[in-house]
């Protein structure tokens, strides 16, 4: 269940680099993920760090603990772009791009299970799963 959302749009950062640092971010400790983003050297990293630091205020704007929050979503969008010139040989131009991204990061609590984990879960029997002779493509 989702507790805080925070978004940051807009941002000068290719959608591609920031995406990075958004993938590094899913699932960790909010706290803990906060103090990683501050040594990371990316331009995307300090974004992320100023989103999270006010997430976690919201949340405990909310009453709730801040070390009991995990990084539930942390999406990288493609926002607008910016369309330049590159001055080319005999009069011409080449046109790039300069991309915006839409950062979002959402804060959920910590869910632990009571129930007893000793016994793994069976995986269902798939073709990719099973092993023998029909499972094979080639027959061998």
């Amino acid at each position: 269940m989702k507790i805080v959302t925070v978004s940051l749009r807009e941002q000068r950062v290719s959608p591609k680099k920031a995406n990075l640092v958004m993938s590094y971010l899913r699932g960790k400790n909010a706290v803990s993920a906060l103090q990683e983003l501050k040594l990371m050297p990316q331009k995307s990293a300090r974004l992320a760090a100023a989103l999270l630091k006010s997430a976690l205020d919201a949340a405990e704007k909310k009453g709730i603990n801040s070390e009991e929050l995990i990084i539930e979503e942390a999406i990288c969008q493609e926002g607008r772009k910016f369309k330049r010139n590159f001055v080319r040989a005999r009069g011409r131009a080449t046109t790039y791009l300069k991309r915006m991204s839409h950062l979002k990061i959402s804060l959920s609590k910590i869910e632990i299970d009571k129930s007893d984990k000793s016994e793994k879960p069976v995986k269902p029997e798939t073709k990719e799963n099973t092993k023998g002779a029909k499972g094979r493509k080639n027959g061998s």
